[in-house]
């Protein structure tokens, strides 16, 4: 390996180091494939050394350098796989999961790599109108791709970050070859694995996003921004074998750690409709009715409306990713002819959960940090409720006997 990339990742591996907490924010806005994102990660910091061992342990012979390479003035690393196949077979789901079982891989990576390869077969059997376990995979299940995917989940499993932020992925246009012939541009597989996902379009003509790329960040992420806040850490770049045209920008995949607070910042829609035709009782159960189908809050308000008519407001948070589908079901719901939508940043502190023991029955306690600063911790409401039921005692008893074990436990710390 070049003693450039060396000299770059003795630096970013202290910052990487520093903190347990860090963000990682992969932006695939010009292009997202296996190797690029595994060669990025490379860039940043991760050493070799710890993908190339288990690999070489766990999959058959092959050979993975990295090199150094510059385009457009920018310093960046090229990942490169020669398998030993003379004719790779046409593995199955099966086949690619039965590799994972090998003991140099963590059980961590190999959850996700699972995860990956099963959703690879359920866009792939989508498309072929198959079943995931009959799927042939071709160009997935070849040598390469298997490095690149495990590659790229043993260094984040090295980084170990608390949050993975992506970028929307672009589609691009036009047609690629594959093992079928000459599919269009974006490949079948590639739309099947990002529905409902936010992407962008990107410059036309080309491949832009692969379906390994897709199967691994929908797979891995946390949330979609364009960009995220936070303080830099440290930036890796990574870049595949084709050189895109000197108009365009330039092909390449950049992933930036990002120091991360108790404090974390996330975009959020919020949805909007008022309405004034629904009676109390018809409107009772539509705040139940979105958080169930996935909405992250839900909020009926009385609101005094045109014409001097009583009516209510309607406001759900939800996912960026979800809106259009909770924008449907508000419709459904309320029969409201319109929907107001937007984007905004919300603030979210840092949480854990744990549970205790109160009179005998467990409960759930939810922790907020901002820092290293605890500044809320609550038994959880249902937990208590059914508890106090089934001892037969009032809800505020059992509060207090919660709050008294928890102070407890904090002055035994």
């Amino acid at each position: 390996m070049p003693l450039e990339i060396e000299s770059r990742n003795l630096l970013s591996m202290n910052n990487l180091k520093k903190s347990n907490r860090n963000r990682l924010f992969i932006d695939a806005s010009r292009g997202i494939a296996g190797d690029m994102l595994l060669a990025a990660l490379i860039d940043l910091g991760v050493p070799p050394e710890a993908i190339t061992g288990p690999l070489c342990q766990a999959l058959p012979r092959h050979s993975l350098e990295f090199h150094s390479e510059s385009r457009r003035g920018i310093g960046a690393c090229r990942a490169s796989v020669k398998s030993a196949e003379q004719t790779p077979p046409h593995r199955k789901l099966p086949d690619l999961l039965a590799a994972l079982e090998h003991p140099s891989i963590p059980d961590p990576v190999k959850i996700t790599a699972a995860a990956v390869y099963r959703h690879l077969a359920e866009a792939e059997a989508r498309v072929h109108q198959t079943t995931p376990d009959e799927v042939h995979f071709h160009e997935v299940g070849a040598l390469d791709a298997q490095v690149d995917i495990i590659g790229i989940l043993l260094a984040l499993h090295w980084i170990d970050p608390v949050e993975i932020i992506v970028s929307p992925p672009p589609l691009g246009s036009g047609v690629v070859k594959a093992a079928h012939g000459i599919i269009p541009i974006p490949a079948p597989a590639v739309v099947e694995l990002l529905k409902g996902v936010p992407v962008c379009s990107g410059p036309a003509g080309r491949e832009l996003t692969t379906p390994t790329g897709a199967a691994v960040l929908t797979t891995i992420a946390h949330r979609y921004c364009h960009a995220p806040e936070g303080k830099p850490i440290a930036q890796g770049w990574g870049v595949g074998t084709t050189v895109a045209p000197p108009d365009d920008p330039p092909n390449m995949l950049r992933v930036m750690l990002l120091e991360a607070s108790g404090e974390t910042t996330e975009t959020v829609a919020i949805l909007e409709t008022h309405f004034d035709h629904l009676s109390g009782e018809e409107a009772g159960g539509i705040v139940d009715s979105l958080v169930e189908s996935g909405a992250l809050d839900a909020v009926l308000v009385g609101a005094w409306m045109k014409k001097s008519r009583p009516g209510q407001l309607l406001t759900v948070i939800t996912r960026p990713e979800d809106r259009q589908r909770l924008i449907r079901e508000i419709h459904l719901l309320t029969g409201t002819l319109g929907v107001r939508e937007r984007l905004q940043q919300r603030s979210v502190l840092r949480r854990e959960d744990h549970q205790i023991e109160v009179s005998g029955e467990t409960i759930r306690v939810k922790k907020a940090w901002i820092g290293e600063h605890l500044v809320s911790i609550r038994p959880e409401q249902d937990d208590l409720r059914a508890a106090a039921d089934r001892i037969g005692i009032s809800l505020s008893q059992m509060r207090r006997r919660a709050e008294f074990e928890l102070e407890k436990a904090g002055q035994s710390q």
